[in-house]
C-alpha cells in the first residue's frame, strides 16, 4: 500500500481536486471518484508517450 505524500504539491493539487467536484460541483464521492477514473482513462496514452519522451526512447 502506498503512503499519500500531502508534502507533495501535485498531490496536493489532485486531492484538491476530488474535494472541489465535492464542494464546489455539488458531485459526490463516487461522482467525483468516476470522474478521476474517466480522466486517468483518458490521458494515459498521453502519459505513457510524455515518459517515453523523457526516457529518450
Amino acid at each position: 500500500m502506498h503512503t499519500i505524500d500531502m508534502k507533495n504539491r501535485n498531490v496536493v493539487l489532485i486531492v484538491s481536486a476530488l474535494a472541489s467536484m465535492v464542494e464546489d460541483e455539488g458531485k459526490t464521492p463516487r461522482e467525483a471518484f468516476q470522474m478521476l477514473e474517466d480522466i486517468k482513462r483518458d490521458t494515459w496514452h498521453a502519459l505513457q508517450q510524455i515518459h517515453m519522451e523523457a526516457k529518450g526512447k
